[in-house]
């Protein structure tokens, strides 16, 4: 009894001074550290010691050339020897490790099962029209940005970016006969400023607004943290709930609180609800589901504005695969791989690729899967070996994302002629748009076709990209995208594309003339001018992406997704020795985030922080602009 007490007394008296705990944490993480540097393994070479850059040279245009290097087709010859890494998948997460892993001496392979390497990165070309498939527009690429820096490095300084419009985004609120604008304008200052000229009536609203999306996105750190510190010490911190003093993402509620119960918070004001939580599309959840911290961290990206590919999207993969085959790897398509192989206590020691009527066995000290959480643990991975990972049960608790519709349309003209701008344009039917998305998908298969569309993205590659009239004079492509259900079309999954039947293409044209027609009501320019439409259902994007159930983002990004326990367990290195994970299932959904846990991927593998590798070197780039800037006045001096 005496015992009971005393552990009781010792317990309340930690709990009123939540300060000890603090300092005990920091403490385990100072000896913890200590002991690493003193007896870890030995750190990996840094990819990031030297300047790659060189100086730009011409575009490649020739078809057979960019074909050379993003559609060399698998064969057992082209494997590299000695290999040290497999990745499976070529998305930018794939990618960006591969090539951090190839400068720090690392053999790599990649391997991607479509014919094209970059995953949402890659084009095609349709009736002399290029189109875009997943990368429309890019934030923090601005010069001397850690983003910008890093790939730089990836394709020693090649891959060159354009930006968008000041007003790289536009809110079109109602129907065709009664729109409303609103612009969106590029600039920390300029975004929020251009909110109180639309809304003067809610400045306040809209400067707390602003003070928290600052707050929030700045947390967000809290939850890479999770995903990076020992596992021992993140257990800790959970079990303790340490982590709700320690992390502000966390004890301010910024993961558990929805954009929805925040803008609530703020205004009555309906329009400027829907203006503020406009780009949900961009990670595909309702202001009534998705997380406030993911939309604040959506709309900081953006502060300095938006940017594109210089030459179009599949410039991106066009460099970083150069990077990796000079480096002695090999980046193959048509390669996919239908078994990650294991040895008898679960460790991950090579894959299974299809070749035909026949499978190769390739093996390698490390296997990265950029597959995804679904398809790594549901179809790839040995059954017994899968559901021994805590990653498994998380597949059922978050649950996959959206699945969507896009159309690819070609127009007469150019971008130019037709006053199309280099920026995007977010249609809305109402502004009540968690009702109106929410009464659109429950619709049942057999009336989607004639169901009215709430909600539609609508892009403008042909006028983002100034290489465009060089390629494809007087032309115009658009994208128009809005949400669908996979059960609409999964009757069709197992079917071959272009062999679908009538009643699959009829349902495609359905969707097509709805699309289309709501960018001639916003567009009446472009009425009369459409030579080609293509639509591209669910299941072609499981066909072409992989996806499982055409979903849009890999594992939703809903709550759930942001909770401590889920947090914890996506992350890069998995409980399955041998196995690492990239892409957007690790962080969260996006071109940067990816590109982020491919390089926290790489530091795992590499057993060094190659973040903080970057930084350094940013710094040091950064100086060598100064006074190069600084050499360069006192001349004209």
């Amino acid at each position: 009894m005496a015992i009971d007490i005393g552990l009781r007394s010792v317990i309340e008296y930690i709990a009123n001074r939540p300060s000890l705990l603090c300092y005990a944490f920091l403490t385990y993480v100072t000896v913890y550290f200590a002991t690493v540097i003193l007896f870890g393994r030995k750190k990996g070479r840094n990819p990031l010691q030297h300047d790659h850059r060189r100086s730009p040279e011409p575009f490649v245009h020739d078809t057979k050339l960019r074909d050379a290097v993003l559609k060399d087709r698998f064969k057992a010859s082209k494997i590299p020897a000695h290999l040290d890494v497999i990745i499976i998948g070529s998305g930018i997460g794939g990618l960006g490790a591969a090539a951090l892993l190839t400068r720090a001496g690392k053999r790599v392979l990649v391997l991607e099962q479509h014919d094209q390497v970059g995953g949402c990165c890659h084009t095609f070309v349709e009736k002399g029209f290029e189109f875009d498939t997943g990368i429309h527009y890019i934030g923090q690429m601005h010069e001397g940005s850690i983003h910008r820096v890093l790939l730089d490095q990836l394709t020693s300084g090649q891959l060159r970016w354009t930006k968008l419009d000041d007003t790289y985004d536009t809110v079109a609120v109602g129907g065709s006969s009664t729109t409303k604008w609103f612009p969106m304008k590029s600039g920390k200052d300029e975004y929020y400023n251009n909110l109180i000229n639309l809304f003067p009536d809610e400045k306040s609203a809209i400067l707390a607004y602003k003070d928290l999306v600052k707050d929030a996105s700045s947390a967000f750190f809290g939850i890479v943290l999770l995903k990076v510190l020992p596992r021992l010490l993140v257990k800790f911190v959970l079990k303790t709930g340490l982590y709700s003093l320690i992390f502000k993402c966390y004890r301010k509620r910024y993961t558990s609180r929805t954009l929805q119960e925040v803008l609530d918070g703020l205004t009555d004001n309906k329009e400027l609800k829907l203006v503020l939580c406009y780009p949900c599309g961009d990670y595909g959840v309702m202001p009534k589901d998705v997380s406030f911290i993911l939309h604040a961290i959506l709309v900081s990206h953006y502060e300095k504005g938006a940017f594109y590919p210089v030459n179009g999207t599949s410039e991106i993969a066009f460099h970083i695969v150069q990077t990796i085959t000079e480096g002695g790897g090999s980046v193959l398509v048509q390669a996919p791989v239908t078994k990650i192989l294991c040895d008898p206590k679960g460790k991950a020691m090579g894959v299974r690729v299809a070749t035909g009527k026949k499978e190769l066995e390739v093996h390698a000290t490390c296997i990265i899967s950029d597959a995804g959480v679904v398809n790594t643990f549901k179809h790839l991975l040995p059954e017994n070996v899968a559901k021994s990972s805590c990653i498994y049960p998380l597949i059922e608790k978050v649950g996959q994302s959206v699945s969507f519709i896009t159309a690819f349309i070609g127009v007469e003209g150019s971008s130019s002629d037709l006053k199309l701008p280099a920026a995007n344009v977010w249609l809305y039917d109402t502004d009540d748009i968690n009702k109106a998305v929410t009464e659109y998908l429950s619709v049942n298969a057999d009336d989607a076709d004639t169901a009215d569309i709430p909600f539609a993205f609508i892009s403008f590659p042909s006028a983002k990209d100034p290489q465009w009239e060089q390629k494809f004079p007087g032309k115009t492509s658009l994208l128009v995208i809005t949400l669908a259900k996979w059960e609409w079309f999964e009757e069709w999954k197992d079917e071959a594309v272009r062999h679908r039947g009538d009643r699959y293409e009829g349902i495609k044209d359905a969707f097509g003339r709805k699309m289309w027609q709501r960018c001639v009501d916003l567009y009446p320019q472009l009425d009369g001018k459409k030579v080609y439409m293509e639509v591209g259902t669910p299941v072609s994007n499981q066909h072409y992406l992989a996806c499982p159930r055409g979903e849009m983002y890999g594992l939703d990004q809903k709550v759930v997704r942001f909770t401590p326990g889920v947090v914890s367990k996506l992350r890069p290195d998995t409980d399955i020795k041998g196995l690492y994970l990239t892409g957007q299932d690790v962080l969260t959904c996006g071109f940067a985030s990816s590109l982020l846990v491919g390089l926290i991927c790489a530091s795992q593998i590499l057993n060094r922080n190659i973040y903080s590798d970057l930084l350094q070197f940013r710094k040091h780039i950064l100086k060598g602009s100064s006074l190069s800037k600084e050499a360069n006045q006192k001349k004209e001096e």
